[in-house]
């Protein structure tokens, strides 16, 4: 029996080895398993986790633009409001006190040096009202609503030229440009952005401007032959001119392309570009 039992444990000592063995490897093929599915898990909740957090950002992006289109028109709002108070309280009480000093003048009883007195302050009215009426249009152009897109426009170039003595040309038809006010003055401000980098920046010596209705889209190409901007330039964090042009473009859901000129225009620099296409609301 004894002798038996030894031989029956010298047997039974490899197959318990072996199921040992292949539970090691089930063991091992398990871990294997359980890690990649771990490793699995861990990237589909990091995938989970950047989309979240890129969708997030696109979110708060689309709201950011958004909130900056209604700062636009808040401050246009607040601009023309000041504007016309300043106009038609400011303006008319100025107005008001030159027509009295203009009647003291008249009057027999006045002194040679009243006179000089008076006429000195009647200069000085003069360019008070003069001012006014400059601070005035730089808050709200009046040729906007008294003449419309175009006749504003054409102002603008007219008396940006006789100032930097820089030949600016407008090419637009006035039946054209009759887009509602949010458009219009859109469009005046890029101009008007545009020309004060030009006289700024670019050392042009003729300016273009073009405004047409294409379809359903209205073009504004602005010109120039000074030295045109560098990529550089588009890349400054403080380039707040051409920002505020690119977000009042995304804000009535148009395109800008700032850059070199397509083709060269007459002088000596290459020039800059800036095109615009902005869809007009349906009538």
């Amino acid at each position: 029996m004894d002798n038996q039992g030894k031989v029956a444990w010298k047997w039974a000592a490899p197959v318990g080895a072996a199921v040992l063995l292949l539970s090691a490897r089930r063991l091992r093929r398990r871990a294997r398993t359980l890690a990649a599915g771990a490793v699995a898990a861990h990237s589909r909740r990091d995938g989970q986790a950047l989309g979240r957090r890129a969708s997030d950002r696109t979110s708060s992006y689309e709201q950011l633009r958004d909130l900056s289109a209604a700062l636009q028109t808040i401050r246009e709002e607040e601009r023309a409001h000041i504007a016309r108070e300043l106009h038609d309280d400011l303006g008319q009480l100025l107005a008001t006190l030159r027509v009295d000093l203009s009647l003291l003048l008249q009057q027999p009883y006045a002194t040679p040096l009243a006179v000089r007195q008076m006429r000195g302050m009647d200069k000085l009215l003069l360019q008070a009202i003069t001012s006014l009426r400059r601070i005035a249009s730089n808050l709200r152009p009046s040729a906007l609503d008294e003449g419309g897109l175009y006749y504003a426009l054409q102002t603008l170039c007219d008396e940006w030229e006789q100032r930097h003595n820089v030949a600016c040309q407008l090419d637009a038809q006035e039946d054209e440009l009759i887009p509602d006010d949010r458009y219009s003055t859109a469009v005046f401000r890029i101009v008007q952005e545009s020309l004060t980098n030009i006289a700024r920046h670019a050392h042009a010596s003729h300016v273009w401007i073009s405004v047409r209705k294409r379809d359903s889209c209205l073009q504004l190409r602005i010109e120039d032959n000074g030295r045109g901007i560098a990529p550089p330039d588009l890349a400054k964090a403080h380039s707040f001119g051409l920002l505020g042009m690119r977000e009042r473009v995304w804000a009535l859901g148009g395109e800008i392309d700032i850059g070199a000129q397509q083709g060269k225009r007459d002088g000596a620099g290459s020039g800059a570009l800036i095109a615009i296409d902005l869809p007009l609301p349906r009538e």
